[in-house]
């Protein structure tokens, strides 16, 4: 197995928020090993760096596993038949740069609707003002991915490398809404906890044989 180059190892710990300290406790080796390693004064054994590798892998993926705890179930919907200055007026209000657009009868996802598309559609109307007074149905986009709030996050991830937003739904009825900057919030707050942590735990040094 070919590892990344060693210079990788500082950069990492400290995106993460992790002393070295914590690095060689959480890896069974000892701190002054951990900072040779990191300036380049010694050569360590495969072993030692790969442990440390996994270590970092390990705390670079999402710690919440399941779609339901990252979703958001203020979900805001627009529907085919309002006009396009009501979605940017609903996006203005909450904050969000794209919607989910739902039937006019039933709540069902028929379309997504994002900035992106109003900002290019003013850009080719030649009349703006009328641009606005058309139903989201004329320029909605397919819907976004709906999936159970069940399944794992980092499948959510993979989905949203292609999609604005994804959908979660409970027994069949969409409930929430993940975008990529819920993952990045997850992943924020996970490194705060580390560090809280570190400030509140006592690590016992260990030396390296």
């Amino acid at each position: 197995m070919q590892l990344p180059p060693i210079q990788e190892i500082k950069k990492r710990r400290v995106a993460l928020g992790i002393s070295q300290k914590n690095l060689a406790f959480s890896v069974g080796t000892s701190q002054s090993l951990v900072a040779k390693i990191e300036s380049n004064r010694v050569n360590p054994s495969y072993d030692v760096v790969k442990k440390i590798f996994e270590y970092l892998d390990r705390m670079e993926q999402p710690k919440v596993g399941l779609a339901r705890d990252v979703e958001k179930r203020d979900l805001v919907w627009i529907k085919k038949s309002d006009r396009v200055r009501d979605a940017a007026e609903r996006m203005r209000l909450y904050g969000f740069s794209q919607l989910p657009v739902r039937d006019d009868r039933e709540e069902i996802c028929v379309g997504s609707l994002s900035e992106r598309q109003i900002v290019q559609g003013i850009l080719k109307e030649p009349d703006p003002k009328s641009f606005y007074e058309k139903a989201v149905s004329e320029i909605m986009q397919e819907q976004f991915p709906v999936v159970d709030e069940s399944i794992p996050v980092n499948a959510v991830a993979l989905l949203l490398q292609h999609s604005q937003a994804v959908l979660t739904a409970r027994r069949g009825k969409i409930v929430g809404i993940i975008t990529a900057s819920d993952l990045l919030s997850t992943t924020i707050g996970i490194r705060k906890k580390v560090q809280t942590q570190e400030r509140t735990t006592e690590v016992p040094a260990l030396e390296h044989s």
